[in-house]
């Protein structure tokens, strides 16, 4: 569970809204401020998370950049106006960066999320905010890895059209392209890995985990449907990997066609040099 950089005491009667600005890195990019979340799944980062002025952020006047996601925490059971809480969910629908689409939204018990791609807004207690917190970001990264790979499959079709002829007969012309389907395969087979990761960061098999963070996570996973997106996935993910597999398969095949041909050409040629060598001396007698 997240050690929390928060500002008011947990147990308190009035517990104040906070905010959260999160970096994802590199696992080599340890960072030395604030509160470290290691992710495994479906990629190895660090999730660094900054406090910071929960106002300021809900009025927008600190400019956020573009690779920051940034997560309001509203204190369940907080006196606050409906005015405050309606200007906290526009806030978030206003970080929807793909068009228009209506936020994730998940609840637990007394916890709610309304997530967007790079904003989030929790309603929970305090006892229960660390794993909502943990739920939300671990989302967040399998989130935002299928998109990748939903944008890494829809990019390949064209490549894999383009290259249908290469897997039957395959002409010495078309063998210039080995290099072409050695990238295409080194692609296919990175899009194979990711899947499986996102496979099984959908199951959530760490024993570590809360289990209100495993409950939270599933239910966004659920609203976002993560599970119908991945299935859809899979076939064009193993097709592109058994396609160029077919072409190199075919390229290595022709090219060993070619050599024999070529050894077997020169071999006829040396048998016909090594008959005139020895016709040669016999002219001298004609």
């Amino acid at each position: 569970m997240l050690d929390l950089p928060t500002t008011t005491e947990q147990g308190k009667a009035a517990v104040a809204m906070e905010a959260w600005q999160i970096k994802f890195r590199k696992p080599t990019d340890k960072p030395r401020t604030g509160v470290i979340q290691m992710i495994a799944e479906p990629r190895r980062l660090i999730a660094q998370l900054q406090p910071t002025d929960a106002a300021e952020v809900l009025a927008e006047l600190t400019a956020l950049p573009d690779n920051v996601f940034t997560i309001v925490w509203m204190p369940a059971g907080t006196k606050t106006s409906v005015s405050v809480e309606r200007n906290a969910e526009a806030w978030v629908s206003g970080g929807q960066a793909t068009g228009n689409k209506a936020p994730v939204r998940a609840g637990v018990r007394t916890v709610r999320v309304f997530w967007t791609l790079n904003r989030a807004l929790i309603y929970a207690n305090p006892e229960n905010i660390s794993s909502a917190l943990d739920a939300v970001i671990r989302f967040t990264v399998t989130h935002l890895e299928t998109i990748a790979l939903e944008a890494e499959v829809g990019s390949t079709w064209a490549a894999i059209e383009a290259d249908a002829p290469l897997t039957h007969s395959v002409t010495a012309r078309q063998q210039r392209q080995q290099s072409h389907v050695d990238a295409m395969t080194l692609t296919a087979t990175q899009m194979k890995v990711k899947f499986l990761r996102i496979t099984q960061a959908l199951e959530q098999l760490d024993s570590s985990l809360e289990d209100i963070s495993k409950r939270i996570y599933a239910e966004l996973v659920l609203a976002a449907a993560l599970h119908d997106r991945l299935e859809l996935l899979e076939d064009p993910v193993q097709f592109a990997l058994e396609h160029y597999e077919i072409a190199n398969t075919r390229l290595s095949e022709a090219k060993f066609a070619r050599k024999e041909q070529r050894q077997a050409l020169i071999g006829h040629v040396l048998e016909a040099a090594i008959v005139l060598l020895l016709l040669y001396p016999l002219h001298l007698f004609w």
